[in-house]
């Protein structure tokens, strides 16, 4: 069975290139959102797909209670590291597009690291919305971080498309970025495959991922949210600024779903 990059949770922020203060500035947005668009503190958050929880843990440094969700135990396991008390951050392994928690309401819900569009199917999406706003209190904000997309180009075969290298510590990883066939009716971005060479003073582990994206564009998701019967899209903010028209958003934007 092929490894994933996900097994080894430092290796891969640095595979997909985060960048330094980038978790912090993530945070700094997400709560001045909050401010402008609730008119209650902000006290528990979920956080989705989470990871190790990077943004769960700087909350929490600031006295907020997360719960964290995702399905790579590799990654949870890394994250009750860093945070170091069950109080501060609590992780359950799940499945992002239908799941339940023993938890009580949260007044915020966050997804980040533009990974949204792994939900390809509409039943995928809407099932994680209601599972989502089951957890919510009424009037909660879901804010989600989207990556930009230029639109489709139809992929007949697979085709490389990006080859290049880091360095975490003593170790180097030559990755290989490659894009799978889709087909015009399926609703896809693109199948991203993410093909790594980690090269351990002991040997070198290879790892693949293969990633359906789906088109996500704001008309998308405010359908969606709609569709759902649990949200309504209030607010889209282009590369974390309240002022850049989301036309000229240049990376990633963030759709604002208020719980109803």
């Amino acid at each position: 069975m092929e490894r994933s990059i996900y097994e080894f949770p430092a290796i891969f922020r640095r595979v997909h290139m985060e960048r330094p203060g980038e978790i912090q500035a993530e945070v700094n947005f997400l709560r001045q959102t909050w401010r402008r668009h609730l008119r209650r503190p902000v006290g528990r958050v979920l956080d989705l797909a989470c990871g190790d929880s990077p943004h769960g843990k700087l909350l929490a440094d600031g006295g907020i209670r997360v719960v964290g969700v995702d399905r790579a135990p590799t990654m949870i396991a890394a994250g009750r590291v860093a945070t170091g008390s069950k109080d501060r951050v609590r992780f359950y392994r799940r499945r992002i597009e239908r799941f339940r928690l023993p938890e009580r309401p949260f007044d915020a819900a966050i997804f980040m690291s533009e990974t949204f569009p792994v939900l390809t199917s509409n039943g995928a999406m809407l099932g994680h919305l209601r599972s989502v706003a089951a957890l919510l209190r009424r009037g909660a904000l879901y804010c989600i971080d989207i990556d930009r997309h230029d639109g489709i180009e139809l992929e007949t075969r697979r085709k490389l498309w990006r080859r290049r290298s880091v360095r975490v510590g003593t170790t180097r990883v030559a990755v290989r970025e490659f894009h799978r066939p889709i087909t015009w009716c399926s609703g896809l971005q693109s199948v991203y495959e993410l093909e790594c060479q980690i090269r351990f003073h002991d040997g070198v582990v290879t790892t693949c991922d293969v990633v359906p994206v789906r088109y996500i564009v704001p008309p998308v998701m405010e359908l969606a949210a709609a569709a759902s019967g649990r949200f309504k899209l209030v607010a889209c903010y282009a590369d974390l600024s309240f002022d850049r028209p989301i036309e000229r958003c240049f990376g990633r934007w963030m759709a604002v779903l208020r719980r109803l």
